[in-house]
């Protein structure tokens, strides 16, 4: 695999796409990568400067999948402007997701999917943004608003390469497949059967690429192999009939707050570890080329420590930091809530108690197995306790030497002018199993995004420089594509 070369095109030379493309007669008859690079390059600037008020226009939908609003109006929106542009395109909703599924380029040759969300997550705390989230504001170089990078600013970028190539090139040369989510930000549970229904056009691709989430470092660009799975769950107590006067009852009423707490407590040691017996089994552990990989990444844990403000860090200190985020599962208590929480002070004994709870999950931790591991382990520890299932992703990881990798290492070396960090799983979760398991395919994530992009939280934000360098990439990306082929047969 091409993989120490500085051209874009790597160890495999000049790249005919001529045949494929059947472009502009000025490119000339068997024209290479580099012959059409430069005039793509140009187009893509444009498109980026035109374009950007369509974005604008996508981002003022406020798409918030958990509180089910303005899905279907953003599906609409985003389903015209593709049709507008030439692209094959419907609506797929499927238990109220709406999923945009859009095709464009030659039905015969190498073909792609590109997955993307175009729901968001909730703006609150809304006094905590510099300007309306829903209202996009151009400021000091950066697109501010809710999903401007999380995801339609990133997912945008493949929508203005495709424009940059047909004006360059009059046509795509290779078949795209792209695939909107309308509920990613609550669990995608409805891509599998989106898959299995569409499954006689979105196979025979030869890869998924997903251009979502921040980089790790500042100007250092990605290319992400696997992801964690992700378990969504509830747990809940109830300790008496209904909330009590903590005078007339202290001593004597158990306060459903005590009991939670005393539960979470158990379930994580002093070192870090998850003491639930059977959490860390079935767990692929990094080899060879992961470790080497891990140690190519310029990462230090004091300063990351630092970068946040965390008075320690957590997990299992045994294992290298690194290797904890990429290869461990957690278990991670993301809110609480019991008894009186407003202004003033109210004398009360809580009755009920819940807490949500984030389990994440490595290969090969299937997330009915891990619920129905927490639940039994609660059933004889805390009895009294309930465990709801929320949702989940399932991991996903593909091999450090997957042929095809080379096309998005190269793809990203051309859009963003150095060669990508490769990062052998990534912390968070995404649909990535449901193309990986339905369709037997490798999927890699490209990160368009900037560290401090806030995802998730106000003042969200995509640096217009990484959607020009993401647009590249994308342009990159389908022209290597094109003249490529079959992967696994290339040096």
């Amino acid at each position: 695999m091409a993989e120490t070369c500085n051209s874009p095109a790597g160890a495999r030379g000049h790249v005919q796409i001529d045949a494929i493309i059947g472009g502009r007669g000025e490119m000339g008859s068997g024209a290479t990568f580099e012959a059409v690079w430069p005039a793509v390059k140009n187009a893509a600037a444009r498109a980026v400067g035109d374009g950007l008020t369509d974005l604008m226009a996508a981002v003022r939908i406020p798409s918030v999948s958990a509180e089910a609003r303005g899905l279907r109006e953003s599906a609409e929106y985003l389903s015209g402007l593709l049709d507008r542009d030439g692209w094959s395109v419907e609506i797929v909703e499927i238990d109220g997701n709406p999923i945009v599924f859009a095709e464009t380029g030659p039905l015969e040759g190498p073909s792609m999917i590109l997955y993307g969300h175009h729901d968001v997550q909730p703006s609150d705390p809304e006094t905590s943004w510099e300007s309306p989230p829903f209202e996009p504001t151009l400021r000091n170089g950066r697109l501010f608003g809710r999903g401007t990078a999380d995801n339609k600013g990133q997912f945008f970028c493949h929508i203005f390469a495709a424009r940059a190539i047909r004006q360059e090139l009059g046509e795509l040369p290779a078949r795209l497949k792209l695939v909107l989510d309308g509920q990613e930000e609550v669990g995608s549970v409805q891509m599998p059967a989106f898959i299995e229904r569409r499954l006689s056009r979105l196979k025979g691709s030869l890869m998924c690429i997903t251009a979502d989430g921040p980089t790790r470092l500042e100007g250092r660009p990605e290319v992400v192999f696997g992801v964690r799975g992700s378990l969504k769950c509830r747990l809940t107590v109830r300790t008496a009939a209904t909330d009590l006067h903590s005078g007339n009852w202290g001593n004597l009423a158990p306060s459903a707050a005590w009991r939670l707490s005393s539960i979470l407590a158990g379930i994580k040691g002093p070192d870090g570890r998850v003491t639930v017996p059977g959490f860390y089994d079935h767990i692929v552990p990094p080899g060879d080329a992961e470790m080497q990989a891990m140690a190519e990444l310029p990462f230090d844990a004091a300063e990351a420590q630092a970068s946040i403000g965390a008075v320690f860090l957590d997990g299992p200190a045994d294992v290298p930091p690194l290797e904890r985020v990429m290869f461990l599962p957690t278990f991670t208590v993301i809110g609480m809530r019991s008894g009186y929480t407003g202004s003033g002070f109210k004398t009360v004994i809580p009755s009920e108690a819940f807490a949500y709870l984030d389990v994440r999950l490595v290969v090969d931790q299937d997330p009915d197995w891990m619920y129905e591991l927490l639940r039994d382990h609660l059933g004889r520890v805390a009895p009294d306790a309930q465990l709801e299932h929320l949702g989940y992703y399932r991991p996903s990881r593909t091999p450090l030497d997957t042929p095809v990798a080379a096309l998005a290492v190269d793809a990203v070396t051309a859009g963003f002018g150095q060669r990508p960090l490769r990062i052998p799983c990534a912390g968070g979760s995404l649909p990535d199993a449901a193309f990986a398991r339905g369709l037997g395919i490798p999927v890699l994530d490209v990160p368009y995004g900037a560290p401090d992009q806030r995802n998730h939280a106000p003042n969200e934000n995509m640096r217009l420089d990484l959607i020009h360098k993401g647009t590249l990439t994308s342009a990159a990306l389908f022209l290597l594509l094109a003249a490529g082929g079959p992967w696994s047969e290339r040096p």
